[in-house]
């Protein structure tokens, strides 16, 4: 199934290819195929203060590297004349919205609330560039929660943007919340070795999950056995997305019987529509895990870990103290963690859920990062 989903994954690409827009450039046509090249790139209507269009690009296969996937990803220009040096990137990880095909945001559209998170970027001079991650939005398997693979994706996501928009610097900031706060503290750690065109100034993750060799009950036993928790949720597409990635895996080895349906519906429904049919079906951890469960997801809970804490650019962590969905305690374990490895970490707390928490931290989000690009002192809360 490996090497089938791989051959979808370089068909999409080459039919897509195929497809490029017919002003591309000579020298992106014929160059040889890597990651961080765009495939396709289309203007789109959306309510923001700029021009917003949907991009198709290549990025690596997290499990074979020798292979190319085809991602897509929004891509915001602001609206008048670049400064000296470019448009800085503010490159955007989106929070878990599900793993099927249309649950991309690109596919969802620029709303509302996006329209005014967007715009409030795009008005301080900075181009937004926001990934969809493999599996969305263009076809191949999700890997929920690998952070490589969103690492990747984050950086390749700009190393496209950038070849098709020259206005484009290379000077990014990292901004991520939910699964794209492990997103952009992946990207923050492959940047260096695997995208050092980019100059990564600053990251910021906002309710950033965090595992390590004993973090793995955190879905299994979360708020209580027998009661509807987010960790069921979550463990339920982590499995999914094992289970695509994996032919040999048995999702009966991690779930009991009732869990099974909405297991098989993971990969359909979207984050909203999937956490409702969650909790419409009465799971809870108890009658949701089996008891060995962990073991059984230990292959997706091992992609899941950072691929280092030793960063180079400072970090911001936005912790919601009333956070019901990534546990505070496992946040303060991942500032202690990243302190350790020697990075320089700013801790900010916020009194809301986990959903508010973008909103309630983006003012001292927006200012670390003016403060990260101007190469700022910034002060870390790291002993």
């Amino acid at each position: 199934m490996r090497s089938a989903l791989a051959m979808m994954a370089v068909s999409a690409l080459t039919l897509t290819a195929c497809a490029m827009d017919a002003d591309e450039d000579a020298e992106s046509r014929y160059a040889p195929v890597a990651a961080g090249q765009a495939i396709k790139l289309e203007q789109k209507n959306a309510p923001i203060p700029g021009t917003a269009y949907r991009m198709a690009y290549r990025s690596t296969d997290a499990h074979d590297p020798t292979h190319l996937v085809a991602v897509s990803a929004e891509v915001m220009i602001p609206r008048g004349t670049p400064p000296a040096g470019g448009w800085p990137v503010m490159a955007w990880a989106h929070g878990t919205s599900g793993i099927g095909l249309t649950c991309a945001p690109s596919i969802m559209g620029i709303g509302g609330p996006q329209a005014s998170f967007y715009g409030s970027w795009l008005r301080r001079g900075y181009a937004v560039v926001a990934t969809d991650y493999p599996g969305l939005g263009e076809p191949g398997a999700a890997l929920y929660l690998n952070a490589k693979s969103e690492g990747m994706a984050v950086l390749d996501s700009v190393r496209a943007a950038r070849r098709r928009f020259s206005a484009l610097s290379g000077h990014v900031v990292l901004l991520g919340h939910d699964q794209g706060a492990q997103a952009v503290l992946a990207a923050s750690a492959l940047a260096r070795s695997y995208a050092p065109s980019l100059q990564v100034k600053g990251t910021i993750a906002l309710g950033a999950p965090y595992f390590d060799g004993d973090s793995g009950h955190i879905l299994t036993q979360s708020h209580g056995a027998r009661r509807f928790a987010p960790g069921v949720v979550y463990g339920l597409l982590l499995g999914a997305s094992l289970g695509a990635a994996d032919p040999g895996f048995d999702p009966s080895s991690a779930f009991k019987p009732r869990a099974l349906p909405l297991y098989r519906k993971a990969s359909e429904l979207c984050r909203g529509d999937f956490f409702g049919a969650v909790e419409h079906a009465g799971l809870t951890p108890d009658n949701t895990f089996q008891p060995d469960a962990e073991n059984a997801l230990a292959p997706a809970l091992q992609w899941a870990r950072y691929p280092s804490l030793k960063l180079t650019s400072p970090v911001m962590l936005g912790i919601a103290t009333n956070d019901t969905q990534v546990p505070p305690a496992q946040q303060e374990k991942l500032k202690q963690a990243l302190c350790s490895a020697g990075t320089s970490v700013s801790v900010h707390h916020y009194r809301v859920e986990h959903s508010p928490l973008l909103n309630a931290a983006e003012s001292e989000a927006q200012t670390f990062a003016d403060r990260s690009l101007q190469g700022d002192a910034l002060s870390s809360d790291c002993q």
